[in-house]
C-alpha cells in the first residue's frame, strides 16, 4: 500500500512538471508571436516563414535558442536581418533569456521597460536601430548583466542613474546619442567590473576615468 501511494504521489509530481513546462514553454511562444507580429516589414522573410503557431518547438526556430534543462528560450539574435517595426513588451516574459541581440535592424518607437524583467539577461545588444525616447530606468533592474550596448540610435534624456548601479557590468557603449546630464564622478566605485565604457557624441558632462575610456 505504501509503495502504491508513493508511486502515485511521483506520478502526480511528473505530470505537474510536465504540465508547468509545457505552459512555461506557450508563454515563451506567446511572447516570440507577439513580437512577431509588431513587425511590420520582414525583408528576408525569416520570421513570416520559419516563425509558425503551429506544432513546430520554437526551440527550432531561426534566431531561438533553448536550454538543454528546461527547455526554455534562453537567447534571441536577430541582429541584421534588416527587420522593421517596434518592439513587443511581451518580450519581457522570456524570463530565462540571458542573451538578446537585435541590433543592425530599423526598429522604430521607445526601448520598452518590460525589458528590465529579463532578470536573468547577461548581453543586451539593442544598437544600430531608430529607437527613440530615454533608456528605461528598468534596465537598472537586470543584476546580471555584463554587456549593455545601445550605439547609435536617437535617444534623448539622461542616462538611468540605475544602469550605473548594474555591478556585474564589464562593458557599456551607449555611444552616438543626444543623451546628457552628468557622469558620475565615482564610476569606478559604482562600476567596479567595467572594462570598456563608451559614450562619445552626446551632450553629457564630467569626465570618464582614463582605464575604461575608449
Amino acid at each position: 500500500m505504501e509503495n502504491f501511494i508513493l508511486s502515485f504521489a511521483v506520478s502526480v509530481l511528473l505530470l505537474h512538471s510536465f504540465a508547468f513546462s509545457l505552459n512555461s514553454i506557450s508563454t515563451d511562444k506567446h511572447a516570440l508571436i507577439s513580437f512577431k507580429n509588431s513587425i511590420t516589414s520582414d525583408p528576408y522573410a525569416i520570421l513570416s516563414t520559419n516563425w509558425s503557431q503551429n506544432n513546430t518547438s520554437v526551440c527550432n526556430w531561426i534566431g531561438v535558442s533553448c536550454g538543454l534543462k528546461h527547455r526554455r528560450v534562453t537567447a534571441l539574435n536577430l541582429s541584421g536581418y534588416g527587420l522593421v517595426g517596434t518592439v513587443a513588451p511581451h518580450l519581457g516574459n522570456l524570463t530565462f533569456l540571458r542573451y538578446l541581440d537585435i541590433s543592425f535592424n530599423s526598429f522604430t518607437g521607445k526601448i520598452p521597460s518590460e525589458i528590465g524583467s529579463l532578470s536573468r539577461l547577461k548581453e543586451l545588444y539593442l544598437g544600430l536601430n531608430d529607437f527613440r525616447g530615454m533608456i528605461p530606468e528598468e534596465i537598472g533592474n537586470l543584476s546580471q548583466l555584463e554587456v549593455l550596448s545601445i550605439p547609435d540610435s536617437p535617444l534623448t534624456g539622461n542616462i538611468p542613474s540605475s544602469v550605473f548601479n548594474i555591478f556585474s557590468l564589464k562593458f557599456m557603449d551607449l555611444s552616438n546619442h543626444s543623451l546628457s546630464g552628468n557622469i558620475p564622478s565615482d564610476i569606478c566605485d559604482r562600476l567596479p567590473n567595467i572594462e570598456v565604457l563608451t559614450l562619445w557624441t552626446n551632450q553629457l558632462s564630467g569626465e570618464i576615468p582614463p582605464n575604461i575610456w575608449k
